[in-house]
């Protein structure tokens, strides 16, 4: 079992991972590091059980903000989604009286609505 050092806000923790794991845990503790030290520079020295719970917090409020930030696209998506459906639904109805032009329309919507679902899979893989 590997085992890397890690510098987090200006302290050196010797931790052990999981064969190829290292470039994760890395960029965790990157990410952990920046979130310390802008602690550090904004209130100094603090014991390390603070200053990583601190930091800690600072990553959870920021994760959590981006949680929200993904449901809400996710719901906007849905509304895209429910309207398109309406609108083929139409073309569909309206290419009855006028088949070439309506077909095209209802293609093109069949399309995007496509589209719009592989934007939403993405954005709920995330």
């Amino acid at each position: 079992m590997p085992e890397i050092k890690l510098s987090i806000g200006g302290r050196d923790f010797q931790v052990a991972c999981q064969e190829g794991e290292e470039n994760f845990l890395t960029d965790a503790a990157n990410l952990l590091n920046s979130e310390s030290q802008k602690l550090v520079s904004q209130l100094g020295r603090l014991s390390e059980s603070r200053m990583l719970l601190m930091a800690g917090l600072m990553l959870a409020d920021r994760m959590i903000n981006l949680e929200k930030s993904i449901n809400e696209r996710e719901k906007q998506i849905e509304q895209k989604e429910i309207d398109l459906e309406k609108s083929i639904s139409a073309a569909k109805a309206a290419s009855d009286s006028k088949p070439a032009f309506a077909n095209d329309i209802s293609d093109l919507l069949a399309k995007t609505a496509k589209r719009l679902e592989s934007v939403a899979k993405l954005t709920s893989s995330q």
